[in-house]
């Protein structure tokens, strides 16, 4: 017969006792033994279990005879919602707002994750800073001081002038950039221009005319076609030339010859003479006319303030002696007090500043009336209209003089259906 010996556990909050069995206990370390001792009849064998269960003594969770544990109920392991920061991605590898998924996982976006995010150009995951991903998760750009790509050089700067040009490529002839022992750089293969295609600056006397030489015959002869300074021959240069009646080679214009390189004569800009003025042009009707004299009324040329000049001493025709024009109009005060010059438009549908534009322009003043006089000085079989706009107009469709307002009168006002009366200047 087999008898077994077994002890019940007891649970205790702080402490797991074995109870009825033999129990032997380490309050230093927070440790419980629980011996149970079975006898068997048949083999007078005495079996020993021991089981040891130990825990830190502020937190004695476990008992002897089994794994029980009492867990923080403020602390749920399974709390961790998908989507969030450190959880499991949604479907579609989706996160929430300002997450980014990572191997399944929300993660915080960061440069060198290998993800492309928000801002990012793009990530690469590793930190060479000059291949096609800087460190900054930027795509390569020449200018950003960092030699990627097909770049020669990139200073990060502006300045083309220096070892490196803006295009991220070494200084050579031909770019378009004065550098190192270079004169000059046009960026262009013609070689007789203003800079060679070694970037050097033309010479005079090398027989090709380039950069700022006029000509370059290649030889010494000062007076010919080309003078030795690879100079077309020009008044002033002290050597008369093709069509030159003198060169003095000085600046001095009144003297025996003029800064033209020709002898004093009315027109060549220098007062000489019985000359009252000398503008060099041919303009008649200027501040000094073609003739070197003074402009006056009377000299048939209208100057300045002139209305006309019609270089006679009638006072009545359509220039006065003053150099005045005459109405050629109707002189006319229609009750304001000006005696203006007054028409007609020859059409309907006209406005003042048309029919005025041959007359030297309207007169505002001269026009500004109340009342219809100056319609019935025209069209005299018209009847007497009513005050209406602020140009008289004598109308076509009532027979009707349609009377001035006395307001100011709009030039551009029209009518298709009357002739407009204005005053003018002329």
């Amino acid at each position: 017969m087999r008898v077994a010996l077994w002890t019940p556990l007891c649970l205790s909050s702080v402490l797991f006792i074995g109870c009825g069995g033999e129990e032997t206990r380490d309050d230093t370390i927070g440790t419980t033994s629980t011996a149970t001792t079975t006898t068997t009849s048949d083999t007078d064998q005495t079996e020993t279990d021991a089981t040891d269960t130990s825990d830190a003594t502020d937190d004695p969770s476990e008992g002897s005879g089994g794994e029980t544990t009492t867990e923080d109920p403020n602390t749920d392991t399974d709390s961790c919602t998908d989507g969030d920061l450190g959880c499991a991605c949604l479907d579609g590898d989706v996160c929430n707002t300002g997450l980014t998924c990572i191997a399944g996982v929300c993660e915080e976006p960061a440069c060198g994750n290998g993800v492309v995010e928000m801002g990012e150009e793009c990530d690469d995951a590793n930190d060479v800073d000059d291949d096609a991903c800087s460190n900054a998760c930027t795509l390569p750009v020449c200018g950003d001081g960092i030699v990627a790509g097909d770049e020669a050089c990139d200073d990060g700067n502006d300045v083309n002038e220096d070892d490196c040009t803006t295009e991220c490529a070494l200084p050579a002839c031909g770019d378009g950039y004065v550098n190192g022992g270079e004169e000059c750089d046009d960026a262009n293969d013609i070689d007789d221009d203003a800079c060679s295609n070694a970037c050097l600056f033309p010479v005079c006397g090398d027989g090709v005319t380039a950069g700022d030489e006029a000509c370059d015959d290649g030889n010494q002869i000062d007076d010919d076609d080309c003078t030795n300074t690879c100079t077309l021959p020009s008044c002033g240069d002290g050597i008369v030339n093709n069509m030159e009646e003198c060169d003095d080679g000085n600046d001095v214009d009144d003297d025996d010859c003029s800064n033209m390189c020709a002898l004093p004569v009315c027109g060549d800009g220098v007062v000489a003479g019985s000359e009252e003025c000398d503008d060099g042009n041919q303009v008649d009707d200027d501040a000094c006319t073609n003739a070197c004299t003074n402009p006056v009324c009377g000299d048939g040329i209208v100057n300045n303030d002139e209305q006309c000049d019609d270089g006679n001493d009638i006072d009545n025709d359509d220039c006065n002696n003053n150099c005045m024009a005459n109405c050629g109009g109707e002189l006319f005060d229609p009750g304001n007090g000006i005696q203006g010059c007054w028409y007609t438009a020859p059409n309907l549908g006209m406005n003042c500043t048309q029919v005025c534009q041959p007359h030297g322009g309207f007169d505002s003043a001269a026009t500004q009336h109340t009342g219809n006089a100056v319609g019935f000085l025209f069209w005299p079989n018209k009847n007497n209209g009513s005050n209406w706009v602020t140009i008289e107009c004598s109308s076509t469709d009532n027979n009707t003089n349609w009377g001035a307002n006395g307001q100011s009168p709009d030039a551009n006002f029209s009518h298709n259906a009357c002739y407009v009366n204005c005053a003018c200047n002329n």
